[in-house]
């Protein structure tokens, strides 16, 4: 279901934990029935069935001997291949072992990924692109020399694509020797979210999703240059940090986060662009132009060209009014006339109009009168929906209002012949002519809209009517004949759904006769038989928080476009793809309560059900655990489940309490099934069951019934007293319970102190982690001489550079020289500041002189990279000490000394290393 279980160290047996507490990787074996994890502390690999680890040693390179396990995974041909820093491995099925196939000897390269095509292996590193010499057990550098890369992945033509730090997602054909960046790589310039990219997922259907440092993306099959920045959580994932990508059998894509756990998307749901126009989220009107629409949001006025993804504007009012800014910021409503080619804007200080020659709004009529709603009629009078002054009918022609009527506020106008038009307000539907000034309260001719306060929408039907929405009261199809008041009738249109309780906000429908219903939860389809009703939230791409009332257009070639809160959303109804809702379910856990003569009460958890289990006299209660395996819609679900023979009813429950307890049940035979429901109140195809025997105790017999109708008077004080103690039993066992549940608490609190651990200005770890680490590292050193090195960092003349430039620049310059140095080192190097411009590195597996060079290349890169402030270049360098452990008695020794190197380095000039 959807419980953690938690693997943590060591506890007792060698087989009953992990060798060290952080987890780097983890991979299911080909056949399913382990799971290999990679650990700081080496390679261990967990039996899915007994739950017990065997641990592996990892042979020593010539160059390295290091445990952390920087990667694992399978290759086409069933092979489990294990990096570990420099030295890459695979493991024998054959023998049992993991065998060293090569090692990269560079020492500042860390080696990153693998990958099998056409039988040869590619491995990725920070250094470039390798392949496997498995003869000679060598590397031999294929492409990208110098190039810090990160993951890569086949196709099925046999090219791969490789992950980059500083050059986005590249596209690498191994019989092509010629390789330029700039023409095969996915970068921001194409709109990729971020350059450093963490991983590459390749579907089935071609399609390539590439996570980065900055968000989740997707680059369509059918236009593989195209970047589509992908929402797969309840809110926008920019700047969020993701770090793997895995796609399981159902096709579901699960993206892992790196400050944020986990988030889950279903490809085939995600029918709908949602995307913000002109950096403005609130889109609150938008109206069709042929291939273009015309909306308005915080910024402006913009028109917005949906096909080719392209915004012009905002254009803005021209005013010289010194309320001008604050006019432009509040547009509440936009109409283009296709039969004058006029846009009408209406915003908080009355009615404007675009000037297409000097691209600006002209303020023409309304001054001071807030509007929220637009229509033109087919004379040309601008219909003008206000926010408390009422409705008014503006004529151009004659720069003047013709009339008025004191209204509330209006959502929306629908015009008819003769000078009609229907009028949506919270106060209820009007009718009114502009000619006569007649205004009918359509109220008074329904006993249905008495009770319906709020009228957000009206719009023609195909179906010969109109439909019409309210505010958490429904919609409505209503009729009428000649507009004869007295033939008014309207029909609530799936009253017991959930739409119901929702805001709507408009309704489009489409050339099948679908509905398609905006909601303050997001999209409603109804489809023409007016009965099957489904709905798409965030994991569909829709706006999670939601739509505006009213902000709804259709285009010609079908398009639908919806304003809300966080931009707009486009979809073509004849490319939304739905699939049935069948969810496997799974009776996951049985806890069993028995009593035990000796001990008292006891539990038992069983974690493997299967389809029976017998019970016996001494289980006096039984909790099923249940769920339904449908990852992105988990909390919406609710569960039906009954136990027959002993009820013949269902019992519910909502997926925060996925459990049905039974006590006390006679012996004999039941069967428990569960099945769920969607918030569609869709009953799931699959369902769960369990037979459940309860043997009777031996006494419960026939020839031992006589004895105990004789004994039962004897008998009774005994009873009273067994009675007594299961009470007290029974009490005993909740103050366990609570007990362990109070304990549970505390080890959660202790979890989330160990959260602080970086520092706030650099992004780096702080002083408290790197000591941890640290401490851990010395652990390996002491038990099995592992060594390691240390390297002090000291930005030069910090001082004079806040002095002179100020602290802000000095925040600049310890940012800047943060990022250097994390670019610059491997991936299991931990580099933390220190305090104040001080840094402090710590390289596993590295000697003095090793750490030498990596502190030198580290001064070098520093010192080629001047920091950009304002137009000015301000030149950085740094000091280095290095030390190395084995010439310590503790890692305080260690951090002293390289202290004192570095001061001696700063004696002597200063940009120097000293080891």
């Amino acid at each position: 279901g959807y419980s953690f279980r938690n693997f943590g160290l060591i506890e007792g047996e060698s087989n009953s934990g992990l060798q060290s507490i952080t987890a780097l990787q983890v991979e299911a074996s080909p056949d399913g029935k382990f799971i290999w994890v990679g650990t700081f502390g080496g390679l261990s690999r967990l039996n899915v069935d007994t739950e017990k680890f065997t641990h592996f040693t990892l042979p020593a390179s010539e160059a390295i001997n290091n445990a952390i396990i920087n990667r694992i995974k399978n290759t086409a041909d069933n092979t489990t291949w294990i990096i570990s820093d420099r030295n890459l491995y695979k493991y024998s099925e054959d023998l049992g072992e993991v065998l060293l196939m090569a090692y990269l000897p560079n020492p500042t390269s860390t080696l990153t990924d693998v990958e099998l095509v056409d039988d040869v292996l590619y491995v990725t590193s920070t250094s470039g692109l390798y392949k496997l010499d498995s003869l000679n057990k060598k590397l031999q550098l294929v492409a990208l020399e110098k190039q810090n890369l990160t993951r890569i992945v086949a196709t099925e033509d046999e090219r791969i694509w490789i992950a980059t730090t500083n050059h986005g997602a590249c596209i690498f054909n191994p019989l092509n020797r010629e390789y330029d960046l700039s023409e095969q790589c996915i970068t921001t310039e194409q709109g990729l979210s971020d350059d450093y990219v963490t991983d590459i997922l390749v579907q089935n259907n071609g399609d390539v999703w590439v996570a980065t440092e900055r968000g989740l993306n997707l680059l369509p099959s059918h236009s593989p240059i195209s970047v589509i920045t992908t929402p797969v959580t309840a809110r926008s994932t920019k700047d969020e940090r993701f770090s793997a990508l895995f796609e399981t059998s159902e096709g579901l894509v699960i993206a892992a986060m790196k400050d944020d756990g986990f988030a889950v998307s279903d490809p085939i749901l995600a029918n709908f662009y949602s995307t913000e126009v002109g950096g403005g989220r609130i889109v609150t009107s938008v109206s069709s132009n042929n291939n273009s629409v015309w909306l308005v949001n915080e910024k402006g006025l913009w028109n917005y060209d949906y096909n080719n993804d392209l915004s012009k504007g905002p254009y803005l009012v021209n005013s010289t009014d010194s309320t001008t800014s604050n006019a432009n910021e509040k547009m509440l409503a936009v109409h283009y006339d296709s039969v004058r080619n006029d846009v009408w804007v209406a915003t908080r200080s009355g009615l404007s109009k675009f000037n297409p020659d000097t691209k600006n709004l002209n303020a023409v009529a309304l001054e001071g009168k807030s509007g929220y709603s637009l229509n033109v009629d087919s004379d040309g009078d601008v219909w003008y929906g206000g926010y408390s002054d009422g409705v008014f009918v503006y004529r151009p022609s004659d720069d003047k209002v013709v009339r008025q009527w004191p209204l509330p506020l209006t959502t929306r106008v629908l015009h008819e012949q003769d000078g009609n038009a229907w009028l949506t307000t919270v106060g209820g539907l009007y009718f009114a002519n502009k000619f006569s000034g007649e205004l009918i309260n359509v109220r008074d001719f329904s006993p249905l809209l008495k009770d319906v306060s709020v009228v957000t929408w009206i719009s023609k039907s195909s179906r010969g009517g109109y439909w019409l929405a309210t505010q958490a009261n429904g919609f409505y199809f209503m009729t009428i004949s000649e507009q004869d008041f007295s033939t008014l009738q309207l029909t609530r249109i799936k009253p017991n759904s959930v739409i119901t309780g929702l805001s709507i906000g408009a309704i489009v429908e489409d050339e099948q006769n679908g509905l398609w219903i905006t909601t303050d939860k997001g999209i409603a389809h109804l489809a023409s038989d007016l009965q099957t009703l489904s709905f798409y939230g965030s994991e569909s791409g829709a706006i999670d928080t939601g739509y505006y009332i009213g902000a709804a257009t259709q285009t010609r070639d079908n398009t639908i476009i919806l304003g809300g809160a966080k931009g707009i959303t486009r979809f073509n109804p004849s490319d939304v793809q739905d699939k049935p809702w069948s969810p496997l379910i799974h009776i996951t856990r049985m806890e069993v309560i028995s009593n035990n003569q000796t001990n008292g009460s006891e539990m038992r958890s069983i974690n493997q059900v299967g389809d029976r289990i017998e019970l016996y006299p001494e289980d006096i209660s039984f909790t099923l655990a249940f769920s339904a395996l449908d990852f992105i819609n988990a909390d919406t679900l609710r569960y039906a489940y009954r136990l027959s023979d002993f009820e013949s009813g269902w019992r519910y429950t909502d997926s925060k309490s996925k459990l049905a307890t039974y006590t006390n049940l006679d012996p004999g035979r039941y069967r428990f099934t569960v099945k769920a429901i969607n918030k569609e109140n869709k009953w799931s195809s699959n369902e769960a069951q369990i037979e459940i025997v309860i043997i009777p105790p031996w006494w419960d017999m026939p020839i031992w019934r006589a004895l105990i109708l004789l004994t039962i008077v004897a008998l009774i004080s005994t009873m009273l007293w067994l009675r007594f103690r299961t009470l007290q039993l029974r009490s005993q066992e909740l103050s366990v319970l609570v007990d362990k549940r109070t304990e549970d608490l505390n080890r959660a609190v202790e979890k989330l102190t160990l959260l602080s651990t970086e520092d706030a200005l650099t992004g780096l770890k702080n002083r408290r982690y790197f000591s941890q680490r640290a401490t851990e590292a010395w652990n390996q050193f002491f038990r099995y001489k592992h060594t390691f090195s240390l390297i002090l960092i000291d930005i030069d003349l910090f001082k004079t550079i806040n002095d002179t430039h100020g602290h802000g620049v000095g925040d600049t310059v310890l940012i800047d020289v943060a990022k250097i140095l994390t670019e610059n080192v491997r991936v299991n190097d931990i580099v933390a500041r220190w305090g104040g411009e001080e840094f402090l590195i710590l390289l596993p597996a590295l000697n003095v002189q090793e750490a030498y060079w990596v502190a030198d290349k580290l001064r070098k890169k520093v010192a080629e990279h001047p920091i950009k402030v304002q137009g000015k270049q301000v030149p950085v360098s740094i000091t280095c000490g290095v030390a190395e452990i084995k010439h310590y008695e503790s890692v305080e020794a260690c951090i002293q000394a390289v202290d004192k190197k570095l001061y001696e380095g700063k004696a002597l000039g200063r940009n120097t290393v000293v080891n």
